[in-house]
Order: structure tokens, then C-alpha cells, then sequence
């Protein structure tokens, strides 16, 4: 499995999220570059460390929207490839229970 923006990824959020017992559901999204500005960062959408998060044949960006239950009051979280990646390195992620736990950090309230 690669880090980054896929719904296999998002899948192994929701699987881990099951598994370790927080409540948030992960959702591969595409949106314009003004969403993408809007939801995950003024620049990123010029940031090129995003640019396989972009699809330039449909002019869209994509990002994994992680949701939380109403009861959270929480605004839902962008992850993108360059986030994932950028986590994964800072982590020093070596197993799939690194990477779970690396998850955890970044999705759980």
C-alpha cells in the first residue's frame, strides 16, 4: 500500500479506525483548486509537494475528508499526500502498527 491520497488508504483509515476504537470516517473527496484552497490550506493548492493530489485532466484536486460524529462539534479534517507523507517520515513509521498509530494521532479528537 502507497501513503497518499486513495481509497485504499481511506478504507485502511476507516478498517483502523474500527480496529483501535476512535469514531471518524475517512472519504477520498475531489474539489477545485478555490475548495482545495479553502479546505486544506490557502497555498497548498500551489504547493508541489500536492501535485499528485491533482488531476489535470479533469481540473480537480483530491484529498481524504475525515469526518466525526455530530455529537463531536468538530469540522472535518483534509489529509493530503504531502500531510501523509510528511507525518509518516516525522513518525519514522517502520510497521503497519506504527502506521496505525500514526493515524490515530492525526485523525482522533
Amino acid at each position: 500500500m502507497k501513503i497518499k491520497v486513495s481509497k485504499v488508504f481511506a478504507d485502511f483509515i476507516n478498517k483502523t479506525a474500527k480496529e483501535l476504537g476512535f469514531k471518524a470516517e475517512a472519504k477520498v473527496v475531489t474539489m477545485s483548486e478555490r475548495g482545495y484552497c479553502l479546505n486544506v490550506g490557502l497555498d497548498a493548492a500551489q504547493d508541489a509537494e500536492n501535485y499528485g493530489d491533482y488531476d489535470w485532466r479533469k481540473d480537480e484536486y483530491k484529498a481524504i475528508r475525515v469526518c466525526y460524529p455530530y455529537e463531536y462539534y468538530a469540522m472535518p479534517r483534509y489529509l493530503t499526500t504531502a500531510a501523509l507523507v510528511r507525518e509518516f517520515r516525522r513518525s519514522s513509521v517502520q510497521t503497519i502498527e506504527d502506521l496505525k498509530a500514526m493515524l490515530r494521532d492525526m485523525c482522533e479528537i
